[in-house]
């Protein structure tokens, strides 16, 4: 037979603490370990040689642990948030109207991370697509009009350029965080209308980056502008 001692006792509790203890079958309690349970109101209770023979942890430590994805999810919303707010105040100063048009995807964005947070929210999506990203693609990857080089910044708005493509890579690279986020968690609630929100986002600054280099020239569509970026 088993003496169980207060030490032994002591040692688990002090690793975890726990409201419930499970003597295992061929075990005893000392007079000090049975004292030592009492005092803290630990219920206790004895199993059968079937039974698992290990201590019964707290139930309420077990309960739910948190979710390092998801909480690494939430700090990068709150940084491509915090960038939306850079690149708006960036942009007033050289071009007002685009600054509100970004200003206005904040918003937008705002929206979705009261949605990712368990909140409802409404979205104005005032972007009904344009030439070369039409209706029927706005809530999917349709992927970059162009590619954004060194070409560009050359351009008479190419800061204009560079901190919407910036904007635009930072929230693609959140699609991903969100997608990783929810295949660990399978329990929590689908994330697709929130990815369908971050690629409407991106295929908006598509097009005001597709504007701001080539005014009303669709440059996804433009031979021309693929030759000079080949």
């Amino acid at each position: 037979m088993k003496f169980i001692t207060e030490m032994e006792l002591r040692n688990v509790y002090r690793l975890e603490p726990f409201t419930s203890y499970m003597v295992e079958h061929g075990s005893r309690l000392t007079p000090e370990a049975r004292q030592f349970l009492t005092d803290r109101q630990i219920t206790l209770s004895y199993g059968t040689q079937e039974q698992n023979q290990e201590p019964l942890p707290n139930p309420e430590r077990q309960a739910k642990k948190p979710d390092w994805r998801r909480g690494k999810l939430r700090c990068q919303m709150q940084s491509v948030s915090a960038l939306f707010l850079l690149t708006g105040q960036e942009l007033l100063e050289r071009d007002v109207l685009l600054a509100q048009k970004v200003l206005e995807l904040s918003r937008q964005f705002s929206a979705l991370q009261k949605r990712e947070g368990g909140g409802t929210s409404t979205v104005d999506l005032s972007f009904q697509g344009c030439t070369g990203i039409t209706a029927d693609v706005l809530f999917e990857d349709a992927g970059d009009c162009f590619e954004v080089t060194e070409f560009h910044i050359q351009l008479e708005k190419g800061r204009e350029i560079a901190l919407l493509h910036r904007l635009r890579c930072a929230l693609r690279e959140l699609g991903f965080a969100m997608l990783e986020a929810a295949a660990g968690s399978p329990q929590e609630k689908p994330e697709e209308p929130i990815v369908a929100g971050i690629n409407f986002m991106i295929n908006e600054l598509s097009s005001l980056i597709c504007r701001t280099t080539g005014g009303g020239t669709c440059q996804r569509q433009n031979p021309l502008h693929t030759a000079i970026n080949s």
